[in-house]
């Protein structure tokens, strides 16, 4: 299956839409770009929500508490 086929099927993650975005915008890949946004609303549509992204600060702060646990 390829790559167009897995966008208009709701294959790939959240995480997988975001690098094949980047790749895409870099080539200008209009067809690529508008398969991802209809990924995304479908994605959306049916309760998938994407994956959390910790800010700097909780990675600092759980950075921190692995520290203090193994010292």
């Amino acid at each position: 299956m390829n790559r167009i086929e897995k966008l208009q099927n709701d294959i790939y993650s959240f995480e997988e839409l975001d690098t094949l975005e980047k790749n895409a915008s870099k080539l200008a890949d209009k067809e690529t770009l508008e398969l991802i946004a209809k990924s995304r609303a479908s994605k959306t549509a049916k309760g998938e929500k994407p994956k959390a992204v910790p800010s700097k600060a909780e990675k600092a702060q759980a950075k921190r508490e692995r520290r203090q646990r193994g010292g």
